[in-house]
């Protein structure tokens, strides 16, 4: 044993002597007779005082009191050129160098009488250690903070058989262990630090060793303890802890299979000491890529060349495909997670995709899901894990699978960057669980159910062709050379191999991902397009080199594609869409003799143009407008802020509340004093829209 003053001494002294326990106590020089020593009786311990006074003084009074329990002591007196209250944490030394200084400062002191038979050195109990120190013997020092060096974590790194469990901090009410054992993270509310759930952290005669009673565990004693040490470790955020997935942990990459991590310094078990600011905690266990040789860019071309063999609408499609099939493994160490809809009738090639091309290539990294599965559903069978999302079947037919698909799709939304905001849910206890998300999805269905244009800029839509677009004698002789290929080259072999590929990539994927996303950016006109994409174009290209692309690469592969279908049209603004509803909704029109149904659009050109058609002339379609709450004024459309009939029509639009704030957002949109308008009765606010706008 080696026992030092202050916590942050023992901290350094821990790293000087690895052969060493060390440890000290709570609440300075003047406590030392408060703690119990008892657990150090009969064992080798070493004296290391601080160079003043004080210390000296300190350790001589510990001196007294474990001779008393028949220890065998050592005093270390450091030279007398050090400078006034130096200690260990102020030695610039390596181990070698620390062992032949204490060789050399060290010397023994006289027993109080004849010593106890010498024990095998254990782990003081935390009864004799200050709640920092403690905290340390148990494997709980402290995290550092966001951007420093990283340093240890609980991935069993110091932990020991007299504390098998690290503690890792608190949050609220609760504090939360890493149990050294299981290497799962439990979160235990204050007034849960009982027997039943402390037996979890530590078995029992780990307690009764440390905390002992007339009755067996002093448990108030052990929860007062637990709860120092909480206070010493820290405030945790539990959003630290990270599940099965690729990550981007400090600069480095890191693939966590469940009961191990692959780093790039090898494999190791998840309990094996690992420096890093998050916890990485024991899960089911992933098979992954195993120790099969990563693909090169000539073995993938088979992967490149099948995804382009489906019938899409968009030949641009297949590569976006390729782009998503590589990158789903690793979504979690990505600063963008873009997220596909598959879109295709009977007979198109969806299932094929899923079934033959998609799910060999993920193998066991793929969460698949279909039918009704819910928002809820899903984020808790994600947790905190960065797996990709297979959904098939996502249909939105009925008004209940409507809605359902919207949560599941705000789930998505959150998925996509790398922010630091996360999902927080309520209990009934009043609890609040956090969620991150960092999934890829990939969506298949019919039609989709984008609704927002938010959603719209984070999903690629690939649209399979119709299969009666081709002649039945060409479709079958396609699909029957396709079914041999994906049966013979892509295989779950093959999808190892690529995965092993693809997580040596990281660094350079995300490289290439940035220098993607600028060219697609300036090429779209829009940065979420350009995330978008240039994230998907940053997987396939990883396929074709082991380097990032130049800009001018990057720049001659996004030009070699048709990117009509996702240009700026397909991120219209929710603004812009809002008009379109309003425009497009019919609406009856009353004329002399019979009743008319017009487009509010088509009665706004009537206005406009003063003109008529065979049923309606421009006053009629004038008195229309504005029971509607819109009226034609100076070359603008004004849209009433209060009209029912509006809000009736958008009642089941993403815009039902708001439309007004809304509809501001369109170019040279501004807000109209009250007006009235004719036919509705009403004197209201206005947003005033030019009609070069419509």
């Amino acid at each position: 044993m080696l026992v030092v003053e202050g916590e942050a001494t023992a901290e350094a002294a821990s790293l000087l002597f690895p052969e060493f326990v060390v440890i000290s106590w709570a609440n300075g020089t003047n406590a030392i007779a408060k703690t119990d020593w008892r657990p150090l009786a009969g064992r080798s311990v070493t004296l290391w005082p601080d160079a003043d006074a004080p210390g000296r003084k300190a350790m001589a009074r510990l001196a007294a009191l474990l001779a008393e329990l028949g220890c065998r002591l050592q005093l270390v007196e450091p030279a007398g050129e050090l400078p006034q209250g130096w200690d260990l944490a102020d030695a610039d030394w390596s181990a070698l160098e620390a062992a032949e200084h204490l060789g050399q400062w060290a010397r023994p002191l006289p027993p109080a009488g004849e010593p106890a038979p010498a024990a095998t050195p254990q782990p003081v109990g935390a009864g004799a250690q200050s709640p920092s120190a403690a905290a340390k013997s148990a494997g709980a020092g402290s995290p550092p903070a966001e951007g420093d060096e990283p340093g240890v974590t609980g991935q069993g790194a110091a932990g020991s058989a007299a504390a098998p469990f690290q503690c890792l901090g608190y949050d609220g009410e609760a504090s939360f262990y890493r149990s050294g054992r299981t290497g799962q993270v439990l979160r235990l509310a204050r007034s849960a630090h009982t027997a039943t759930h402390l037996i979890a952290l530590a078995p029992l005669a780990h307690w009764e060793t440390l905390y002992p009673s007339r009755t067996g565990v002093n448990w108030a004693a052990v929860a007062s303890d637990l709860y120092e040490r909480s206070i010493a470790a820290g405030l945790f955020s539990p959003e630290r802890i990270r599940g099965r997935g690729a990550w981007w942990d400090g600069g480095r990459p890191l693939l966590h299979l469940g009961d191990r991590l692959v780093t790039p310094d090898g494999e190791q078990p998840i309990t094996a000491p690992f420096r890093s600011r998050f916890v990485y905690q024991h899960m089911p266990r992933l098979d992954g890529p195993g120790d099969v040789a990563p693909l090169t860019a000539v073995e993938a071309a088979p992967i490149v060349a099948i995804a382009n063999r489906f019938r899409w609408d968009v030949p641009a499609s297949g590569t976006l495909l390729l782009g998503w099939v590589v990158l789903a493994p690793i979504c979690g160490a990505l600063p963008w997670r873009p997220h596909l809809w598959l879109i295709g009738g009977a007979g198109s090639g969806k299932s094929a995709i899923l079934d033959r091309y998609i799910t060999p290539l993920l193998g066991d990294f793929a969460l698949l899901v279909s039918g009704s599965t819910t928002e809820a559903g899903l984020r808790q069978t994600i947790g905190s894990d960065a797996v990709p999302v297979v959904f098939d079947e996502a249909e939105s037919n009925e008004k209940g699978d409507q809605q359902r698909m919207q949560g599941i799709l705000a789930l998505a939304r959150v998925a996509s960057s790398e922010s630091g905001a996360a999902m927080l849910k309520g209990s009934p206890t009043g609890e609040v669980s956090r969620y991150r998300v960092r999934s890829m999805f990939l969506l298949s269905s019919i039609a989709t159910a984008l609704k927002q244009g938010a959603d719209q800029g984070r999903f690629a839509q690939l649209s399979l062709r119709s299969p009666g677009d081709i002649a039945k004698q060409e479709r079958e002789a396609h699909w029957a050379a396709l079914d041999r290929d994906l049966g013979r080259q892509i295989t779950p072999e093959l999808g190892r191999r690529l995965i092993t590929r693809t997580v040596e990539l990281i660094p350079m994927i995300r490289q290439a991902a940035s220098v993607f996303s600028r060219a697609a950016a300036r090429h779209f006109d829009s940065q979420r397009l350009g995330d978008q994409y240039g994230t998907l174009l940053a997987g396939a290209w990883s396929l074709l080199s082991d380097v990032a692309p130049t800009q001018a690469e990057a720049e001659l592969c996004i030009a070699s594609h048709d990117w009509e279908s996702y240009g700026q049209g397909s991120e219209q603004g929710d603004e812009q869409r809002c008009l379109q509803t309003i425009l497009q909704h019919p609406t009856r029109v009353e004329c002399a003799d019979r009743s008319v149904t017009r487009t509010i659009g088509e009665l706004v050109e009537l206005v406009a143009h003063q003109a008529h058609d065979l049923e309606i002339g421009a006053e009629l379609a004038s008195q229309t407008l504005g029971r509607q709450g819109l009226r034609l004024e100076q070359g603008q459309l004004l849209v009433s802020n209060t009209a029912q009939p509006i809000a009736q029509l958008l009642r089941e639009t993403a815009w039902a509340h708001g439309w007004s704030v809304l509809l501001q957002r369109l170019p040279g949109a501004q807000r109209h004093a009250p007006v009235r308008f004719c036919g509705a009765g009403m004197v209201t606010r206005a947003v005033a829209i030019p009609l070069a706008v419509l």
